[in-house]
């Protein structure tokens, strides 16, 4: 029997149009529609985002970061991965949706503070006023994705800040932190 596990997202679980849950709505609906049997893994935000701070941290002490009153229980790749990998190679996941997540809800002045331990520098967080947010996000992303972030974390239709036990229902184990995670990749800064 083929099995197909899809990276999806917890926002596919959210009521709206916005340009990020109509995308993986659709995906899932095509994996539904293909009658293979399936899995969806539906992270939260990834721990890895953090790494778009790099060229701010190595540049000065002091970090700006979009939606500084958010908790996200961010999650390691590395977690996802083995949540995928489980679900592709053992029975039972069938037609089941597994919402990932990290094991603690933080700020991003908490994942700044944890960087800044793990490189030995006292970092401080400045958090941008949405018009900031909304022109720095801008420059990175289409602005259809930038809306639906904006719908997501500042008119709170997505809450990524519940903490879930579902990597260690799969996996067998705890899912790592961010501070692992930072330690893990402290070369990226």
């Amino acid at each position: 029997m083929e099995h197909v596990v899809l990276l999806s997202g917890k926002s596919a679980e959210v009521e709206d149009d916005n340009a990020v849950t109509r995308y993986m709505r659709a995906a899932e609906s095509e994996v539904r529609a293909s009658g293979l049997s399936w899995t969806f893994v539906r992270p939260v935000s990834f721990m890895s985002n953090a790494s778009a701070l790099a060229d701010q941290i190595r540049k000065s002490d002091e970090v700006r970061v979009p939606f500084p009153g958010v908790r996200t229980a961010d999650i390691d790749p590395y977690d996802i991965a083995h949540v995928a990998a489980h679900a592709l190679r053992s029975p039972g996941h069938e037609g089941r949706v597994h919402t990932v997540t990290g094991p603690e809800a933080l700020l991003p002045a908490d994942r700044v503070r944890i960087l800044g331990e793990t490189l030995g520098r006292e970092l401080r967080t400045v958090g941008l006023t949405d018009e900031e947010a909304r022109t720095a996000m801008g420059a990175h992303f289409p602005a259809p994705y930038v809306d639906a972030f904006f719908r997501f974390f500042v008119d709170g239709i997505l809450d990524e800040s519940v903490v879930l036990p579902t990597v260690r229902e799969v996996t067998g184990r705890a899912p790592r932190t961010f501070e692992q995670w930072a330690r893990a990749h402290t070369d990226a800064f």
